[in-house]
């Protein structure tokens, strides 16, 4: 569905999921504008024709430049996106999540802008209780990160209520092409491919017997350009997912037999602080919503991702 927005702001445009969404919306004729502080994501990542603003979001400048820029609707999906990381430094953890959120979403008052989606995490329900989990399931966070998530959400929430048409989206493992192989310290697939490139036994963290819900970053997108267009998306939280678990296990295997080497060394170890044993969404109200087709799998989406990644790097 094509965007009724004029011009759109992307936060964290120059990250992973984020360049994926600004390259989609540009694609679709969108006017958008790109506004990241580049501690994750690479100028490189923001798409052609698409503006672009440096900025660190927890600084009340950075939305005193922001004003001067034209939107009516934000995709908010910059912040530190590391669980583990997260314990490192609190503090910034919670800026990162929380007051650049709060910035924003009073940014977005003071401008009139009425549409306002929110990245936030399947890390906010911890060990769930009852799986498939749906959106009623209560936060139980593990990580200083998931804390922050759920402490952004209910600025978005008060900020609805105040009449900002909001959208929030909990998103799980997502992967694909394009992801940052240099941080071995978040996204699950891609920190096993960067072993398998170059060419080390694969380090995995924890048991093989652990479960997620993972989704191609191309249904993420659909999943993001969806919900802006929808007015039923209005008010609403959402699992984007997958639907589908998978165990560590079965994406090392996957990994493997898709680049070739299906023997290829694996190296376990102790688990990260405040992981999760296992994760699979109940994705029915946003299938229901926004008439969603059904996921990639997880063989072809590996499949696909390793095929973009040894061509970038001309290994075939």
């Amino acid at each position: 569905m094509p965007s009724p927005y004029s011009h759109i702001l992307v936060t964290g445009g120059a990250g992973f999921i984020g360049s994926h969404v600004a390259r989609h919306l540009v694609g679709q004729g969108a006017s958008v504008t790109v506004v990241d502080d580049l501690s994750n994501g690479f100028a490189a990542n923001v798409p052609p024709g698409a503006g672009f603003l440096q900025a660190d979001l927890t600084r009340e400048d950075a939305m005193d430049r922001l004003a001067a820029v034209p939107f009516d609707a934000v995709l908010h999906l910059a912040a530190q996106s590391s669980g583990d990381a997260s314990f490192d430094d609190p503090l910034a953890d919670m800026r990162s999540h929380i007051h650049a959120t709060l910035l924003l979403l009073r940014l977005c008052r003071d401008k009139g802008v009425r549409r306002f989606l929110y990245a936030s995490s399947s890390t906010i329900y911890g060990a769930a209780p009852k799986l498939p989990v749906d959106e009623t399931c209560p936060p139980a966070p593990k990580t200083f990160y998931a804390a922050g998530k759920i402490g952004a959400e209910a600025y978005v929430n008060l900020f609805a209520g105040l009449g900002l048409d909001t959208t929030i989206l909990r998103m799980p493992n997502v992967y694909g092409p394009g992801q940052n192989l240099e941080n071995k310290n978040q996204g699950m697939v891609s920190i096993y491919l960067a072993y398998l490139l170059e060419g080390q036994p694969i380090l995995v963290k924890g048991p093989r017997e652990r479960f997620r819900d993972f989704i191609h970053v191309a249904d993420v997108v659909r999943g993001w350009t969806e919900a802006l267009a929808s007015p039923a998306a209005h008010g609403k939280t959402y699992n984007l997912g997958s639907g589908v678990s998978a165990t560590v296990g079965e994406v090392v295997d996957l990994l493997r037999q898709a680049y070739g080497r299906p023997d290829h060394p694996v190296s376990w170890a102790g688990g990260t602080r405040g992981d999760q044993t296992g994760m699979v969404f109940d994705t029915a109200r946003i299938r229901q919503d926004l008439r969603l087709p059904p996921c990639l799998s997880l063989k072809d989406g590996i499949a696909d991702m390793v095929a973009q990644e040894k061509r970038r790097l001309s290994l075939d």
